[in-house]
C-alpha cells in the first residue's frame, strides 16, 4: 500500500493531478476487472481488446453491427504465398511506409484483426497447418485462442517480451527453428513497435518517472506528453527493432513477406473518440503493410505429422500479459 501511495505522489509532482488520477483510476478498475473475471470474458468471447472495458466493448460491438466486421474481409494469411511470414505487432502500414529501411514489394492489406487474439483466431483456429512452423513471444497463441497441438506443426514459445534482448533471443530461435525445420513454412511474430516502446524519448520519460513510469500512451491520454512526441516514441522503436528483422532475412531463404497481426491508433479522432493503441474498429488498427521480399530460391514444403509445443508457465504468461499492458 505505502508503494502504491509513493507511485501516486510521484506521478503527481512529476506528471500531475489528471495523470495520477487516471493511472489510479486504470489500475483499480483492471484489478476489479480480472478479479471478476469481466476482462476475460470480454477478451476471449466478445474479441474485444483496447481499454477491455464493457463501455469500449458495447461501443466495438455497436461499430460491428452498423457497420459490419471489418475482420471477415481481411487477408487470409495461411492462404498467401509465402515461405517466411514476419509479422512485426502493432506497427501501422502508413508508418511502415514513411519509415521502414526494409526493401521489397510494399502493398498494404487489411487484417483479420485489430488486435492479437482476434488476428490468432480469425487466422488459425479451428485449422490444421502441419507445413508452418510458429516462433513467437505472443502470449495469445497460448492464452484464451483454442489452438492446440494439431493446429501447426510446432509452435515456439519465448515469454520474454521486454529489452532488446528479447527481441534478439526470438531471432535467434527463429534461425533455429529455420535450420530445424528447413521444409516447413515460418511464422515469426515480434511483441514490437507494440508499446511498451524502445528507443530515446520514451527512454528519457522512464528514467523521469521510475517504477512510476505509466507508458507513453497514459502519459498521451493525460496531456503530459503531446501527439507528436507520442508518434516520435513510436517510430523510434521501428528503428530499433527493423536491423534486427534485417538480419534474420538475411539468413532465411525462399518467398518473405513482412507484415503485421494489426495497427495502431496514434491519437485519431473516430465517431467523437481520441483513439490510442489497439483493439479500436478503426482503419489505422485493420490496415496492415505487407512487404514482399524478393527472392531466387523457393523452399520446398511439406506436411509432415505435428510436433506440437510444450505449453508455456501460466505465470510467464501472465507476468508477459502485465509487460505489454494488458493487466
Amino acid at each position: 500500500m505505502l508503494s502504491k501511495i509513493r507511485k501516486f505522489w510521484k506521478l503527481m509532482i512529476l506528471g500531475g493531478p489528471r495523470l495520477a488520477i487516471l493511472r489510479t483510476i486504470e489500475f483499480m478498475r483492471r484489478k476489479i476487472y480480472t478479479k471478476i473475471n469481466l476482462s476475460a470474458f470480454i477478451q476471449s468471447k466478445l474479441l474485444v481488446a483496447g481499454p477491455a472495458t464493457p463501455l469500449h466493448a458495447l461501443y466495438v460491438q455497436l461499430h460491428r453491427s452498423i457497420n459490419g466486421d471489418t475482420s471477415n474481409s481481411g487477408v487470409a494469411v495461411m492462404e498467401e504465398d509465402w515461405d517466411n511470414l514476419i509479422l512485426l505487432d502493432s506497427y501501422r502500414s502508413d508508418s511502415f511506409e514513411n519509415h521502414s529501411s526494409l526493401n521489397g514489394d510494399f502493398s498494404t492489406k487489411v487484417s483479420k484483426g485489430a488486435w492479437s487474439l482476434e488476428f490468432i483466431v480469425n487466422n488459425f483456429q479451428g485449422e490444421q497447418f502441419h507445413d508452418t512452423v510458429v516462433v513467437t513471444s505472443n502470449p495469445y497463441y497460448q492464452r484464451y485462442s483454442k489452438l492446440d497441438q494439431n493446429t501447426f506443426h510446432s509452435i515456439i514459445y519465448t515469454p520474454k517480451t521486454q529489452g532488446i534482448e528479447s527481441f534478439d533471443e526470438l531471432t535467434e530461435k527463429a534461425i533455429e527453428a529455420y535450420q530445424e525445420f528447413p521444409d516447413k513454412r515460418l511464422i515469426v511474430h515480434y511483441m514490437k513497435p507494440h508499446a511498451p516502446h524502445v528507443g530515446e524519448t520514451s527512454k528519457e520519460f522512464k528514467d523521469k518517472f521510475g517504477d512510476a513510469f505509466p507508458g507513453m500512451f497514459m502519459l498521451y491520454r493525460s496531456g503530459v506528453i503531446s501527439k507528436q512526441e507520442l508518434k516520435k516514441s513510436y517510430v523510434e522503436t521501428i528503428g530499433v527493432i527493423e536491423p534486427r528483422v534485417r538480419n534474420l532475412l538475411d539468413v532465411l531463404d525462399g518467398k518473405s513477406i513482412v507484415s503485421s497481426d494489426h495497427g495502431e491508433n496514434l491519437g485519431e479522432r473516430h465517431y467523437g473518440f481520441t483513439q490510442v493503441g489497439h483493439g479500436n474498429p478503426t482503419t489505422e488498427c485493420y490496415r496492415v503493410p505487407w512487404l514482399e521480399i524478393e527472392c531466387t530460391e523457393r523452399r520446398e514444403v511439406t506436411e509432415t505429422q505435428p510436433r506440437g509445443f510444450d505449453p508455456a508457465d501460466k505465470k510467464a504468461i501472465e507476468e508477459s500479459l502485465s509487460d505489454l499492458g494488458y493487466r
